[in-house]
């Protein structure tokens, strides 16, 4: 493949994830000659179709075996999570490269064959863990890196609401198609963020309210060696304030969920905080009108696929490989195996008494 040619790509599962994100990233990069929709596929045609008008010269296929892309094409996995290691493992076996949607797979065993199976066959696996693009994933990223503020002394995360994702399914909730609920779901780029940003945490505490079912709610307590502690509270029930905040040696730090270029900082001693929208470096010239705005969550997003074409043309190393995409996994795995249950003051002692018995079931 010249590094000029369009790089092939067959979407398996048409869903939300396809509709709402790859529909609009994958017609700009055709448009900018880096893709090239090959196919659609997907046992549901009514899944397909939105797809198919945005791109008429896709074959519409409803198996994964009956598509003849040549090698080195992308394949893009949106599929359940059940279906991402078997998917992926025939994906690499055809010569394809392959970006997979988090979480990257069921368990940690199933990521492993897939590493495994993408190294032998020499073809590039990636996660789609995109909030890493974010310029404010970024910043934080270097203020933990490079202490601008400090050591980080602690931290408070808050995220989700009342579920409104516009599922075909009811595998979300059902424990017999996914082996976790908001932990597995939102938690893998909360938890993808926070391993990139901190590392791995000395000890943790977990909690949630599945009690032998999927859970709805989770927090998680974390320490670290250097002394940083933080909490992390899920939830698909309640509203939540969608929130990060980290609290430095020399200040304190907002995000904003999926707020990709913008964060709050106030500085220690100061009488207020500043918010801003994060914009290209100052140059040698303070001209104002020279700063623009970094990449928004859309771009965000874009910039993972042109990572990826940057990648397979040898031009890139990829941002979010396999080996990265697992490490949130553990950690969730981890979680599952510790979790006990999440306070529930409305019960009583009887209910209590069981619901712990049922929150250590596998």
């Amino acid at each position: 493949m010249t590094a000029q040619s369009k790089i092939p790509v067959i979407l398996v599962g048409c869903g939300a994830v396809s509709q709402l994100f790859y529909l609009p990233s994958l017609r700009a990069l055709e448009a900018a000659g880096l893709f090239k929709v090959h196919a659609l596929v997907d046992p549901s045609a009514q899944a397909r179709e939105p797809l198919a008008t945005a791109f008429p010269q896709a074959r519409q296929l409803d198996a994964l075996d009956a598509c003849d892309a040549p090698p080195d094409s992308l394949a893009v996995i949106a599929t359940p999570p059940r279906f991402h290691a078997q998917q992926t493992l025939e994906a690499v076996a055809r010569g394809w490269h392959v970006l997979c949607e988090k979480p990257m797979a069921s368990t940690t065993e199933e990521c492993e064959q897939m590493i495994a199976a993408a190294r032998e066959a020499g073809r590039i696996l990636a996660v789609g863990l995109y909030k890493r693009f974010f310029p404010s994933s970024a910043y934080l990223k270097s203020l933990f890196t490079h202490g601008q503020l400090g050591a980080l002394h602690s931290f408070t995360i808050a995220e989700g609401g009342p579920f409104k994702w516009p599922a075909a399914t009811p595998s979300f909730f059902n424990k017999a198609q996914t082996p976790g609920g908001v932990l597995l779901d939102i938690g893998v780029h909360v938890l993808d963020l926070l391993l990139w940003w901190l590392g791995e945490p000395e000890k943790f505490v977990y909690a949630d309210d599945a009690m032998g079912g999927i859970e709805t709610n989770s927090r998680i307590q974390l320490h670290y060696a250097s002394g940083a502690h933080g909490l992390v509270h899920l939830s698909r029930d309640w509203a939540t304030a969608n929130e990060y905040r980290f609290v430095f040696e020399r200040g304190v730090v907002s995000w904003k969920t999926n707020d990709a270029n913008g964060l709050t900082v106030q500085l220690a001693d100061t009488a207020a905080a500043l918010r801003a929208q994060l914009v290209t470096r100052i140059g040698g010239q303070l001209d104002s009108l020279a700063l623009t705005p970094l990449a928004t969550n859309p771009q965000s997003f874009i910039a993972q696929l042109q990572n990826l074409a940057a990648a397979i043309h040898g031009e890139s190393p990829v941002h979010v490989p396999g080996e990265e995409g697992i490490r949130s996994l553990r950690l969730i795995a981890a979680c599952y195996r510790e979790r006990t249950l999440v306070d529930q003051p409305w019960f009583t002692p009887a209910e209590t008494t069981r619901a712990r018995q049922l929150a250590v079931q596998p």
